[in-house]
């Protein structure tokens, strides 16, 4: 079920028809001579035009002619495309995918079959079976609506798709085998279905089905594709101090016009407390808010979330601003991706704010440093739309959330936006050591890498491959909160020394007042993730999982650097090797999970 735009959709010879009669009067023989169009063609454009109110006749010494209206010559002067005239109406569509490439048929050109009659088939004729390992469960929420949008009438625009009222089945499809002739083949069809079809014609093992597994998809680079070129990235716009961090959850929670979604790892009952008025604020100003949480660790850990999630919604219930527009998820996603998007007031309408970084929104006392960045650029913010709704869509294929972020990012791609010299690029799971071996081969100066925990794969994952940048005299540091697992104490301790001729410092920050998680290399390269750089593992086969982003904008990397070293000026690089290795004594003190207020925090701005 999809709700569609139908109506008329302007081309760019309908724009520059009516941009050409707002410069001047003209005729459309005069129109068609210039554009080298049939006069016929011009005049039917005109007249739809008309229609709408944009063009009208004036009397001329030549006659008759046309000229725009005051509404056509504003509407040339506001949008670079026209904008469409239709209607939304909601509407069923049926349509057949081949599993290779999820090209999208209707069913007369690609007609699906039951099991049954594939079965009925059998008994007269030849029949070899072909079994995609995997179904459905390939399929991401952006190719599903690419799939939609291929099987609409001319005069129909995809909207989005009801996943709660649509359903995937798995059928066959039926090709003929003569020779080197297959029949029944769709138009334009994958190469690898091809190659599929005359593997299982030659197969000598009829009546048995044969099972393959799907081709992998080419990976994207993640120094190589999904760039978003921006002019230089504001300073401001890294959060780092936990203060800032809850200002600006505020800031965002306030300004929200329509919609917020949010993705902490770990949720509590009391942070949520501490923010259920500003919450409910938003929501009685009509913003839905949906709340996804991601702990996966263990069992215990589920348990708890799921507890917390459950107790969130008792009270959502029990707020009259908050009941109805309001609702906490219960299911995990197995994601530590920290991820905030919500439309702002003060901006254009339909523009969103996104925020990627180490925050557990709803879990976090605020009394730590983080390591956020807030995306303003529409097409920044479409992609990280688009890779919460395939960690949602991963989980439950009927999530309304997962359509409507999907149907987001699509739309911000279509906005216009200004581009500079700096470049954006969103990290998913594996790429995060592609960009750690990017660091370390192209670095000129130094290396810095921050986390919350040191671990077993600090060695591996990171401080081997400053070592090997430091044979190039760049200098390498590793700043961390506390060893995790079955590292101990003493094997962080050894893991310096071992580390420490070879130009790489580890540097333990007291009293666990870092969680922020970045990478940053010379002055103008910064990754900030939800990874934990050494002690996390991330898989190949969960590119959801950890999510981050590399920029590279002008000082961007220094800045950072700087507002570090001004919180921990052991962090400097060029301080006494003597006075390094921890920032500060450990202090005996109690720390309260709680709000922010009353906790001292070693402010980093």
């Amino acid at each position: 079920r999809v709700w569609v735009d139908k109506g008329r959709h302007w081309s760019g010879v309908d724009r520059l028809i009516l941009w050409a009669l707002a410069v001047e009067p003209s005729t459309a023989g005069e129109l068609a001579k210039v554009a080298c169009i049939p006069a016929r063609l011009i005049t039917e454009i005109i007249l739809r035009m008309m229609r709408f109110g944009w063009v009208e006749l004036a009397a001329a010494r030549k006659g008759a002619s046309f000229r725009a209206t005051e509404a056509g010559r504003e509407v040339v002067e506001t949008f670079e495309t026209l904008p469409p005239v239709t209607r939304r109406v909601p509407r069923r569509i049926s349509f057949t995918m081949e599993p290779f490439a999820w090209r999208a048929y209707g069913l007369r050109d690609l007609k699906p079959y039951r099991p049954t009659e594939i079965e009925a088939i059998e008994r007269e004729h030849d029949v070899r079976r072909l079994v995609i390992d995997g179904g459905w469960g390939r399929l991401s929420s952006l190719e599903l609506y690419a799939a939609a949008d291929q099987v609409l009438a001319d005069d129909e625009e995809l909207s989005s798709v009801d996943y709660s009222a649509s359903d995937t089945v798995d059928q066959f499809a039926l090709f003929t085998v003569i020779g080197n002739s297959i029949k029944g083949l769709p138009p334009d069809p994958a190469e690898q279905l091809v190659a599929a079809i005359r593997r299982a014609a030659k197969d000598n093992r009829p009546g048995t089905a044969m099972t393959i597994k799907p081709p992998r998809r080419a990976s994207t680079s993640a120094m190589d594709g999904n760039i978003v070129r921006t002019v230089p990235i504001h300073p401001e716009d890294i959060v780092l101090s936990g203060k800032d961090h809850r200002d600006r959850l505020i800031e965002i929670l306030r300004q929200a016009r329509s919609r917020l979604i949010m993705h902490s790892t770990f949720i509590r009952e009391d942070a949520f407390i501490e923010l259920q008025e500003e919450f409910g604020r938003a929501a009685k100003r009509g913003v839905r808010i949906d709340i996804f949480w991601g702990a996966d660790g263990n069992e215990r850990d589920r348990t708890a979330n799921l507890e917390a999630a459950i107790a969130l919604n008792h009270r959502i219930t029990a707020d009259r601003n908050l009941r109805g527009r309001a609702r906490v998820h219960l299911y995990t996603t197995r994601s530590h991706a920290k991820l905030l998007i919500a439309d702002a007031t003060g901006r254009a309408a339909g523009e969103f704010v996104a925020v990627v970084g180490s925050c557990n929104w709803l879990y976090s006392g605020f009394n730590r440093v983080e390591a956020s960045v807030v995306l303003r650029h529409p097409h920044a913010v479409a992609r990280v739309a688009e890779e919460f709704a395939e960690l949602v869509f991963d989980i439950t294929t009927s999530s309304k959330t997962a359509s409507d972020l999907t149907s987001l990012a699509r739309t911000l791609r279509t906005h216009g936006a200004p581009e500079g010299e700096a470049e954006l690029r969103l990290v998913r799971g594996d790429e995060h050591a592609e960009l750690m071996r990017v660091a370390r081969g192209t670095a000129d100066k130094s290396i810095m890498v921050g986390g919350d925990r040191l671990g077993l794969a600090a060695e591996a994952r990171t401080i081997i491959p400053m070592m090997a940048a430091a044979k190039r005299s760049v200098q390498g540091i590793l700043c961390y909160s506390k060893p995790s697992g079955p590292v101990t104490n003493k094997d962080a301790r050894d893991l310096a020394a071992l580390a420490a001729p070879a130009g790489v410092r580890l540097v333990q920050i007291q009293d666990r007042e870092l969680h922020g998680k970045f990478l940053l290399w010379d002055d103008d390269h910064l990754v900030i993730t939800s990874l934990n750089w050494s002690s996390a593992d991330t898989r190949f086969d969960a590119p959801q999982g950890e999510i981050g982003l590399y920029l590279k904008s002008p000082g961007i990397a220094e800045n950072v650097r700087r507002r570090l070293i001004d919180g921990w000026p052991t962090l400097d690089m060029s301080a006494d090797a003597s006075q390094q290795g921890q920032t500060r004594p450990k202090r005996r003190r109690r720390r309260r999970r709680g709000g922010a207020n009353g906790e001292r925090e070693r402010a980093v701005r």
